[in-house]
């Protein structure tokens, strides 16, 4: 389902109503720097089948600055490997590594495969090698991370050739519970061919005006190869070096100014993994809900695999009628879903649900229907949002707008 945002003017002047409905709210905004200060230092990474390779493990610590004290309050922390671009040293990503962990995150990168000719495979599997590695300082008694790194929040991210590795190593690897990438460029051997094998939540950002990794060629074929939840937030006037912290020789240009990519940038990422991997489940409108479908500055298309139809509906009655919606909810996932129904936003008595089955096979449907009370005094009008999320899950969300006017 793409973002109403992206279908047209018409669609463009439904989502600012959204955004001035009672039912939405601000999104929350992650691109100001956690609660914790940013420490960094230069670690070494045993390769699977022998070797080893250096990566910067970037880390919340109680003093900012290299290998200063780690800050204990922020564990048991989730961790991130994250793959670098061709050619471009880990170091063009700090500011966007160290803004993960002032929120918590253990954010390791590697620096291997900086050369010419690099070996994407090999720096899928370093990229996997990052996360033993934090399994590993996790039961070391001797390290300053023994006991505090989270082993069951793993997420994978990366810019460029990095974000096309750091698919190839999700599609292989249990461990990962999350996939947000930027600008992720295909590979070989191919991202978009091994899409179809990732199952956990996945977030393509992108760039608008990319002029070296193309969203049409590279992200939105990711994402048509892929499976729920999916999205494909494309950062309007977004650049593939807008991306780093600076330009190297033969970068590309665009209309946003870099500061502000990457502050968007931050908020994206930080509200996806902070979804899923801390499991901040309020913050499912920041990823899913109708605020992240009108945000100004980046174009979604969205999957959540729980499709709502109609997506908007408005009514009128007099007050003390009850006004009745019903709305069809499809399970579009990858399996059966077992779900549950909320309502958020609403000012007037709380609206009472309907629903006539608790599970769905995969592309089965089934009818909601929800009913509104108007009462005599109050607002004019009250705009709920109606959600759907699975039980199994629980963090992934469909939704309707529902607006009921008094007469």
């Amino acid at each position: 389902m793409r973002s109403l945002c992206s279908i047209g003017y018409a669609a463009a002047l439904t989502c600012s109503l959204v955004l001035a409905s009672p039912a939405a709210v601000a999104l929350i905004d992650l691109s100001a720097p956690g609660p914790h200060k940013a420490g960094w230092t230069r670690v070494t990474v045993s390769r699977t089948g022998g070797g080893s390779f250096s990566a910067y493990l970037f880390y919340p610590a109680l003093i900012a600055g290299e290998n200063t004290p780690f800050d204990a309050s922020a564990a048991p922390c989730p961790g991130i490997s994250f793959g670098h671009g061709f050619l471009q040293p880990v170091t063009r990503y700090r500011s966007t590594l160290e803004h993960l962990s002032t929120w918590g995150y253990l954010a390791i990168a590697s620096e291997s495969e900086g050369g010419l000719f690099p070996s994407h495979s090999r720096f899928a599997s370093d990229m996997r090698d990052c996360l033993t590695w934090l399994s590993q300082q996790n039961a070391n008694p001797s390290s300053i991370l023994y006991r505090a790194v989270n082993t069951n929040a793993y997420g994978m991210s990366g810019h460029s050739m990095g974000g096309g590795c750091s698919i190839l190593a999700t599609a292989v690897d249990p461990r990962v519970k999350a996939l947000a990438n930027l600008a992720a460029a295909e590979t070989n051997p191919s991202a978009i061919a091994q899409m179809p094998n990732v199952s956990v939540p996945v977030s393509l950002i992108a760039g608008s005006q990319d002029g070296i990794v193309p969203v049409a060629s590279n992200g939105q074929r990711m994402y048509d190869a892929g499976g729920p939840p999916r999205l494909l937030p494309v950062i309007t006037g977004g650049w593939h070096c807008g991306f780093e912290d600076v330009s190297s020789f033969g970068c590309d240009s665009g209309s946003l100014p870099r500061a502000e990519q990457l502050r968007i940038t931050r908020r994206l990422l930080t509200s996806f993994f902070n979804l899923y991997l801390k499991r901040e489940a309020t913050l499912w409108r920041n990823v899913w809900g109708p605020e992240a479908a009108g945000d100004p500055q980046v174009v979604t298309q969205f999957d959540p695999g729980i499709r709502l139809t109609p997506l908007f509906q408005t009514k009128s009655a007099p007050a003390g009628r009850t006004v009745a919606y019903d709305v069809l909810l499809e399970n579009r996932g990858r399996g059966p879903l077992t779900f549950t129904v909320e309502v958020e936003g609403y000012v007037w008595p709380k609206p009472l649900v309907l629903q006539l089955r608790k599970t769905l096979a995969l592309g089965e449907s089934a009818p909601l229907r929800v009913f509104v009370t108007i009462p005599p005094t109050g607002p004019s009008s009250d705009t709920i949002v109606l959600s759907v999320r699975s039980t199994m899950e629980g963090l992934t969300r469909g939704y309707a707008i529902l607006t009921t006017v008094r007469e």
